[in-house]
């Protein structure tokens, strides 16, 4: 969770986390051009970032954008897993997630891969090493539902099942939905459930600033489980649980894929399947209105409800279908069409109703006007709900959970996507969509593309607006929010605007990284080796290093000039070795130390520089003037860094326990001494401004104070090693 006080916000993760998340992996490949002909992204309004399109489910495109025909535009790479979400779209990209725990972003003009991130280690589903008691998703359960997109935000949040030392835990991330780094974790198991009998299938969605998800079970409904809505604040916190059947088991959530839908006040919108009660009333087999908050406020079940529960029967094979007259459609597996009035749905009663389908509605609905279209077993049936009647049922092998665009009604089928006439269910067009899809596809329309996913790649379609722009940058980040980490490994961790220029996360060092500087342009890095090997990126350039060189004691640290031309490099004895234009002012090599020297920091100007000793001793070199230091005091943690003001007339301190020492004219904004923290603080950094600074822990938690802004962190999260250091990217 994100845990935030005033001037604080750091995330904080259980330490069990650490044993279930994959290693960070972030492809970023070329600019994409692009493609000839290519216009802007058609209109914000066309993104398509929940399941079925927007919060309620419709499955409506309102772009106006026709395909008639669909003209294969592109396919993308072989995911590394397969699909069983709908892709989304936002700014000129789109988004799927596999089975392998994997998210991917790819380029709505090319289908290039702009980034993917893998989350974490899939539960192993078949095999001698099979962790679930039942299912049909093999060899591994991953990321089941679709993701939801926060374009406010800019994050993209989805639920991955990971294995977790031998036993299934699921959790929910939040990305970067521009360059896929982590934004947040959160634990979501429900308490007290058995985790290898649940299965996450619902998409994801949004109410009031928090991502709602259901629970169910695998197919086969084995073992012991109970139906849940969650609800997660989209910032981190404390998730929120409704069990959706309070007494015996099962009432799944899961809905044929489909999110929870939401309404205009934030209201959940759900269905149950059968659970394990003939009587009392168990909510099992019902649709369920429940408040942000979770409170139940209204349900219906049908009559036969203990019926339908001896006979796998599921109410909640679909979702509710949300009319905009007041009414909604439900229909499930009973092959009954329910007629219900949203303002009061009735309880246990027998609304109007009709038969349809005559096999199982499995995922959510489109919607256009009073007609709804089904996504029947047997084929995509549409029923008019005014008055209640069947209008047609199609044979052309469509079935899939329907969408409508562009005039007509795409469900896919087998390999095939199809777009179905409105008006009789005749096909108009049909396109392959390549290898043989997976459980309940649907398509999704987006920035002028018709994207239908396949069992392991994404199939993209333009019609008339052609193919879409290049993905929109980045907004830019607030203002000092953008900052570095590195590892002792040399892997760096990017946030808010700071680019990834390289890293030696994949190299096998001499020595480990001790630190690193940035350019005053925010362009570029160094990080210092114990050796005093230099590894420079971006706009850094190199001007020597002491790697290869005998020294008498590590490298501990290092600072760069302020026209980047230069840097120092300070060893634990105090030695200082200058390069490029940073000129040499004196050092403490070969005098006795009381305590050994852990960093340094330069002036403003370039000419003079402290260092800091674990004692918290000063000395002063060049026109850097000494402002106090802790030499003579007890502390209660060694300080393990320094950072100093933008005129140069002070200087922090700050000790692993994160407590700060300002001298000088730094001003004290916050620290977290009195805190029990779950690593150490290893470094600090300053924003260009002076007004803030960030802690940095060995677990890559971020502490944010004054005008310093959080804009994520790797704390909670696996590392291959810990964070030793971090640097400001600028403004």
């Amino acid at each position: 969770m994100i845990w935030s006080r005033t001037g604080l916000q750091r995330s904080v993760v259980v330490c069990w986390l650490a044993l279930v998340l994959g290693a960070l992996v972030v492809v970023t490949p070329g600019l994409v051009p692009a493609a000839s002909g290519a216009v802007p992204h058609v209109d914000a309004t066309t993104s398509w970032t929940v399941y079925h399109g927007n919060a309620l489910g419709t499955g409506a495109d309102l772009s106006g954008v026709t395909f008639s025909p669909p003209n294969h535009a592109w396919t993308s790479p072989v995911l590394d897993g397969q699909v069983y979400g709908e892709p989304l779209e936002a700014t000129g990209r789109v988004y799927v997630a596999t089975e392998n725990d994997t998210i991917y972003a790819l380029a709505a003009n090319t289908g290039a891969v702009l980034w993917s991130t893998h989350v974490g280690t899939p539960v192993p589903s078949s095999g001698s090493g099979n962790l679930l008691p039942c299912g049909d998703i093999t060899p591994t359960v991953g990321i089941t539902g679709t993701p939801v997109l926060d374009v406010g935000r800019g994050e993209i949040f989805a639920v991955a099942d990971v294995d977790a030392g031998g036993a299934p835990a699921h959790v929910l991330v939040g990305l970067d939905m521009y360059n896929g780094t982590y934004r947040m974790t959160s634990p979501v198991d429900p308490p007290g459930q058995p985790t290898p009998a649940i299965l996450q299938r619902t998409g994801l969605n949004l109410s009031n600033g928090n991502v709602v998800f259901g629970y169910g079970g695998n197919d086969g409904d084995c073992s012991t489980y109970s139906g849940w809505i969650v609800s997660v604040p989209e910032g981190g916190g404390t998730p929120g649980y409704y069990q959706a059947v309070p007494i015996g088991h099962d009432g799944a959530v899961w809905q044929g894929g489909a999110a929870p839908e939401v309404d205009a006040a934030g209201n959940i919108w759900t269905t149950t399947g059968n659970g394990s009660s003939s009587l009392p009333y168990d909510f099992s087999d019902s649709v369920l209105e429940l408040s942000p908050s979770l409170a139940r406020t209204q349900y219906f079940a049908p009559s036969t409800w203990s019926f339908d529960n001896s006979n796998d029967l599921d109410l909640g094979s679909s979702p509710p279908a949300l009319l905009s007259n007041g009414t909604a459609l439900q229909v499930g597996k009973s092959s009954t069409a329910y007629l219900l009035n949203q303002s009061s749905l009735g309880g246990i009663s027998s609304p109007t109703n009709i038969p349809v389908c005559g096999s199982d509605s499995d995922g959510g609905d489109a919607i256009s006007g009073t007609v709804v279209y089904v996504p029947c077993g047997n084929g995509v049936q549409a029923v008019q709900t005014n008055p209640l009647s069947t209008v047609w049922h199609t044979s052309s092998g469509a079935h899939g959970p329907p969408i409508t665009a562009g005039g007509l009604v795409w469900s896919i089928g087998g390999s095939t996507l199809f777009g179905l006439n409105p008006a009789n269910g005749a096909t108009v067009q049909q396109v392959s969509v390549g290898n043989a899809d997976n459980h309940f596809p649907t398509p999704a329309v987006g920035d002028g593309l018709l994207l239908a996913p396949g069992n392991d790649q994404v199939v993209a379609f333009t019609g008339s607006a052609g193919l879409p722009g290049p993905p929109s940058p980045p907004p830019p980040a607030p203002p000092n929010s953008s900052y570095w980490l590195v590892a002792s490994d040399g892997g760096i961790f990017s946030f808010g605007n700071a680019q990834f220029y390289g890293s030696t996360g994949a190299l096998v060092l001499n020595r480990p990284v001790v630190g690193m500087a940035s350019t005053s342009a925010g362009n570029g890095y160094w990080f210092v080796a114990s050796d005093g090997g230099i590894f420079n990126y971006g706009g850094a350039s190199f001007s020597g290093s002491e790697g290869g060189k005998p020294l008498n004691a590590p490298i501990v640290g290092m600072a760069a000039t302020p026209d980047g031309g230069g840097y120092w490099e300070v060893a634990s004895d105090g030695g200082i070795f200058s390069f490029g234009d940073a000129k040499f002012y004196g050092s403490e090599g070969g005098k006795p130390l009381n305590k050994p020297i852990v960093g340094m920091a330069s002036t403003h100007d370039g000419l003079g520089y402290w260092l800091v000793a674990s004692d918290g001793g000063i000395f002063s070199f060049g026109d850097a003037g000494f402002h106090g230091s802790t030499g003579a005091t007890h502390l209660n943690k060694p300080v393990v860094g320094m950072a100093a003001t933008s005129d140069g007339l002070g200087y922090w301190l700050v000790a692993s326990d994160g407590g700060i020492f300002s001298y000088g004219d730094a001003a004290f904004h916050g620290s977290t001494g009195a805190i029990a923290l779950s690593k150490p603080v290893v470094g600090m950094a300053t924003t260009r401004s002076g007004g803030g600074y960030w802690l940095v822990a060995s677990d890559g938690g971020i502490f944010a104070y004054g005008d310093a802004g959080f804009s994520g962190s790797m704390g909670g999260l696996p590392l291959n090693r810990p964070v030793v250091g971090m640097a400001s990217a600028g403004p």
